[in-house]
């Protein structure tokens, strides 16, 4: 179990860099067609993307549409800093910042919300945990992690500790 976290992790970094530096190309319309490409799949997403309160209040069970919903929210660089402190549990405002950022990131690496699977919810109390396949958009096979959800007042948010294992993916391949 501990094991698959630092191979996940190497996993997504690898091939992000990989990613970044095929991606790498000096031509502009090739970066237009890929901001294109980025913008129409995260509209087609919008569909299961809350961007109300009335949509984040009937996520008070956590299922696996549901945590999906919730994580492809919090990963799309188009989610506004208001409506990610909806769907992700956080008291510290620089969290949202740092999200953006690795959202952005991700995103022009080829993460984008739709790479991100949830196959299992395992829900105890007021915490969860998902298991996310995560399909790299530079691998042939997706790399399953373990991301935690928490209940807070009636309403079910990415946890600190997730978006602390998903920015940390970001600080591995930036360095």
């Amino acid at each position: 179990m501990m094991l698959r976290r630092p191979l996940a992790a190497a996993a997504i970094a690898g091939a992000a860099v990989l990613g970044v530096a095929a991606c790498s190309d000096d031509d502009s319309s090739s970066a237009t067609s890929t901001t294109t490409a980025v913008s129409q799949t995260v509209s087609e997403s919008d569909a299961t993307t809350p961007t109300s309160d009335s949509d984040t209040d009937t996520l008070s069970e956590l299922t696996e549409q549901s945590a999906q919903t919730i994580l492809r929210t919090a990963v799309s660089d188009e989610t506004s800093a208001d409506d990610l402190k909806k769907v992700v549990d956080s008291g510290n405002p620089a969290v949202i910042g740092t999200l953006q950022a690795f959202a952005k990131a991700s995103n022009a690496a080829g993460y984008t919300p739709e790479v991100y699977t949830v196959s299992k919810v395992s829900v105890s109390g007021d915490t969860a945990t998902a298991t996310v396949a995560v399909k790299s958009p530079h691998a042939p096979m997706p790399v399953d992690v373990e991301l935690t959800y928490a209940k807070v007042d009636g309403s079910w948010k990415l946890s600190s500790e997730a978006i602390n294992m998903l920015t940390s993916f970001a600080q591995q391949y930036s360095r």
